[in-house]
């Protein structure tokens, strides 16, 4: 718990995250544990907001995450590139619960394929 302003806040408990780009970042973590992006390298605060909406929407999935971005000179088109990725295992119920979702996706692509 922390005191701002005479109000408690408790840190315990993750806020759920609203801003767009943690968002996408948490729908790919969520399914590929992993959200890449470039950049280019002047755009420093675009580089900057996209490794904390990465560790947010870490946090808001309740999930251990790294964030590295690389340096441009190492690069052939000197872009900097920003890696969101899960750092930790999944639980079986995740891996359980992603099996079914991608059953279900395979299903829904081939059911033109099937015949009558």
């Amino acid at each position: 718990m922390t005191v701002t302003n005479g109000a408690m806040e408790d840190y315990s408990v993750a806020k759920e995250p609203t801003d767009e780009l943690t968002l996408e970042i948490m729908r790919h973590l969520e399914i590929d544990q992993q959200w890449v992006r470039h950049f280019d390298p002047t755009n420093v605060n675009g580089i900057a907001e996209a490794r904390a909406a990465g560790r947010r929407a870490g946090r808001g999935l309740q999930l251990k995450v790294l964030t590295h971005q690389s340096k441009p000179e190492d690069r052939d088109d000197n872009r900097v590139v920003v890696i969101v990725v899960v750092n930790q295992e999944r639980s079986p119920e995740d891996e359980e619960r992603l099996q079914e979702r991608a059953r279900l996706l395979l299903d829904e692509a081939y059911k033109h394929f099937r015949t009558p």
